[in-house]
């Protein structure tokens, strides 16, 4: 964090704006101070204010403060953390102490204008800024203004009066934005005298926003939003400009060349080209550990216009193909995996027009055998209360699982324990792990996922710990080190939140024998006084334990989450002196599923039982359960010594509710003509009772077109027009699953019944004698009639 600050001094001035460089040689460090209210108004709970990269400051009661700013241009953000969880980003010039009142859900649009010289226009009555929407019009400060509290994702139109030049207007319309760190100036907006601008909606021909198209003119990209958006600003007033539209390469409208005007700059569009990309996939199975003995079924859920899928194992941007392990229409793919570690796997839906991909990678941890001789066995486990400020106290349990060999933030290779943590404040499907240092106890990887259904959101942290003495490598626990080399890097996976980073060099004072009582117990410890040596910031505090083979209590000032420390005390402890299962308690909607349970010193053999009645013994540390009814799942673990002693273990509950995951149809066509085969084709599924395909034709009605067991059928009765087709399962359990994505084929009609549909030349019509269309349709039937027996007698 004090990197960070250092890093800010010294990179800031090569990105001031000359105003800010005016003022840089001024000392004077001004406040911005205010309330934080929530969207209806009430005050906002702990929310983190942040000016630049300097240290965040955290709202009080609803007040915060925030100090030290230089005079200039700066980037302010809000994060409501309690309160939607939520970031508001917008730029500001700071040049006194400042008020200024955030409300989660509203930000603010600030607009520059500049004369033809490219310098800020003067102050002047007759030159304005007019938000059309609320009627509120400005004046200028040194060129400036600005319109807010203003709702996010709302759009406004701003017009900018030139009344001090030639009385010409420019626009903007556009949707207020939260911004984000990469982009902390989207509601900024620049008007230059002499030019305006080109915005519209892109829609189909059903009347659908288009999204994602890119939208050039010259070097100005554009890419429409969500609802079909685009903003194209500051073009040449009197220029005629070629403006294209291209969605994943291909050209949704022809290049179109539009003149440039004063006033409103709408230019809504209109494609009859549809680039259909897959829909959203992600991955149904969530991080696990397995032991290297068992096999993993990995499952993800696709969308429509999907022709397969590519799953790829430990991704990277420039591996192209070669970490692809899988190619094709299934959901699942068996991971077999050869060698201990950490596997990450990405999933991507492809078709003719391009893929999507997860947002979230998936990881599957690879156990490999304990060690006898590690600190730390498979089961142990260690309760802390934890305290933050801001004020927020939970619990949270950490349980050793097995060991690893993890690289660490400065490309090391170390051995660490693997931890499965618990917390009192997890939803049911969040996750977390730890990888920490066997020699210091130190967690060197971090990784949180949040509750699928609650979002996908994420972080991953990667941290070094590079102990020395004298200059010389050294263990934190034995080798009494005088110094430390610390890094980290935080990825935060969530959108517009910034990633963390820390890199710091510190000093280290060991004390023996500090007594420290906890509710766990009085433990003697080891006290660890670690410091920063650049600015004297007592970083870390921790108080180890030789009974425990923990820490009893730990003080940590660079927490790298919302807080600015952490004080975590020991409350209880368990070094288990019997069989431990490592798989958790948890609901399943699969019917297939692995057992895992830890090594148990001096097991010749284990028993296991499901409800009571044995249904495995032997020397293995896991088992397959496959085809398993929805049902509760009482399993219990018992360790056979070599002295033949049974050693009873730990229960582990799991509730079984199996969703049948519908498979994907597709078709031989799109497009087809009346009375001509289309071929479904979808994947089996095992233990089938029947599929059933529905088919919902161009005026709403549905009816069953196949019913059996077959995956194929073809089907010649499709109506004229769209038919939307779904297909759905039954296993022979009883088990029925929903409806598919739809597909959908078009069945065209006869065509040519009249002579403007048959391409025949205007002028000629007047020497067609006018037929009525069931006369016309007559005399092609009877045509076809006897042609088709002059063919025969042939």
């Amino acid at each position: 964090m004090k990197a960070q600050l250092l890093c800010l001094l010294l990179i800031v001035p090569l990105f001031l704006t000359p105003l800010s460089l005016a003022k840089a040689d001024d000392s004077e460090l001004f406040t911005l101070s205010g309330n934080v209210f929530t969207s209806d108004g009430l005050l906002a709970d702990a929310t983190s204010i942040k000016v630049d990269s300097m240290s965040s400051s955290w709202s009080e009661n609803g007040s915060y403060v925030f100090t030290g700013i230089s005079s200039g241009e700066h980037t302010v953000r809000a994060y409501f953390m309690n309160n939607g969880h939520t970031v508001v980003y917008r730029k500001m010039i700071i040049q006194s102490d400042m008020q200024l009142d955030w409300y989660e859900g509203m930000n603010w649009a600030t607009i520059e204008m500049f004369d033809s010289q490219n310098q800020h226009v003067i102050n002047s009555p007759a030159t304005t800024v007019k938000l059309l929407e609320t009627g509120e019009n400005k004046s200028l400060e040194d060129g400036r203004t600005e319109f807010g509290l203003i709702d996010i994702g709302q759009y406004y139109t701003i017009q900018a009066y030139y009344g001090d030049l030639d009385q010409s207007t420019q626009f903007v319309h556009f949707k207020l934005q939260n911004g984000d760190a990469n982009n902390p100036d989207l509601n900024d907006f620049k008007f230059h005298h002499g030019m305006n601008s080109k915005y519209g909606f892109i829609k189909d021909n059903l009347g659908l926003p288009v999204s994602g198209v890119t939208v050039n003119v010259g070097a100005n990209n554009v890419i429409s939003n969500d609802d079909g958006f685009y903003l194209l600003q500051n073009l040449e007033v009197g220029s005629t400009q070629t403006i294209t539209f291209t969605q994943h390469g291909i050209n949704i409208q022809e290049p179109l060349d539009v003149l440039i005007t004063d006033g409103e700059g709408w230019h809504n569009i209109t494609s009859n080209v549809k680039v259909e990309l897959p829909e959203n996939v992600n991955f149904v199975t969530t991080i696990d550990t397995i032991q290297l003995s068992t096999n993993k079924l990995i499952q993800w859920s696709g969308g429509d216009y999907t022709d397969y899928y590519s799953l790829y194992q430990n991704p990277c941007s420039s591996c192209n193909d070669d970490n692809l392990v899988y190619n094709g229409a299934a959901n699942s793919f068996l991971f077999t995996p050869l060698e201990a570690g950490t596997y990450e796997f990405q999933i991507k839906a492809k078709n003719t027009n391009g893929s999507t991909e997860s947002f979230e990678t998936l990881l599957i941890i690879v156990l490999p055998a304990p060690s006898d001789t590690d600190m730390w066995s498979s089961g142990m486990s260690w309760n802390y209360s934890l305290t933050h400020t801001p004020k927020h106290n939970h619990n949270r349990t950490y349980t050793a699982i097995g060991t690893e060999i993890v690289t660490d933030a400065f490309g090391h290779e170390r051995e660490a324990f693997l931890v499965r943590v618990s917390d009192d404040t997890y939803e049911e499907g969040e996750k977390s792990y730890r990888w920490v240092d066997v020699n210091n106890l130190l967690n060197i990887k971090t990784y949180w996922v949040d509750d699928p259904s609650s979002s996908s959101y994420f972080q991953e942290g990667l941290l070094g710990w590079d102990f020395t003495n004298n200059g010389q490598p050294a263990s934190l626990l034995s080798g009494e080190p005088d110094t430390l080399h610390f890094n980290r890097t935080n990825i935060i996976g969530v959108p517009g939140h910034p990633n963390g980073y820390d890199d710091t060099q510190n000093e280290i004072t060991i004390t023996k024998d500090v007594i420290v009582e906890t509710p766990a117990g009085i433990f003697s410890t080891t006290y660890f006084h670690i410091k920063d040596v650049n600015d004297g910031f007592v970083s870390w505090e921790l108080w180890y334990n030789e009974t425990v083979r923990n820490w009893v209590k730990i003080i940590d000032r660079l927490p790298g989450s919302h807080s600015d420390s952490v004080i975590s005390v020991l409350t209880s402890f368990e070094v288990p002196i019997t069989p431990q299962f490592i798989t958790e308690n948890g609901n399943l909607n699969v019917n297939e599923y692995s057992i895992d349970w830890a090594t148990f010193q001096g097991a010749s053999s284990y028993q296991l039982f499901e409800n009571d009645v044995l249904i495995y013994q032997g020397s293995n540390i896991s088992i397959d359960l496959k085809n398993k009814n929805d049902g509760v799942y009482l399993y219990k673990l018992n360790a056979i010594m070599d002295s033949g002693q049974i050693v009873v273990g730990g229960s582990l509950l799991l509730d079984v509710f199996f969703i049948l995951e519908v498979p994907l149809i597709s078709a031989s066509t799109e497009i087809t003509t009346l009375n001509e085969i289309v071929t479904f084709t979808w994947e089996g599924v095992e233990n089938i009772d029947w599929y059933s395909i529905k088919v919902e034709n161009s005026e709403g009605v549905i009816e069953e077109i196949y019913n059996g067991t077959q995956n194929f059928t073809e089907i010649n009765t499709l109506e004229i027009g769209q038919n939307r087709i779904r297909l759905q399962a039954a296993l022979q359990n009883g088990k029925v699953s929903g409806l598919s994505p739809s597909i959908f084929v078009t069945v065209e009609g006869l065509e040519c019944m009249i002579p403007e549909g048959c391409g025949i030349p205007e002028e000629n019509n007047g020497m067609l004698p006018a037929v009525s269309v069931p006369s016309t349709i007559l005399a092609i039937s009877l045509a076809i009639f006897f042609r088709k027996r002059w063919e025969k007698n042939e």
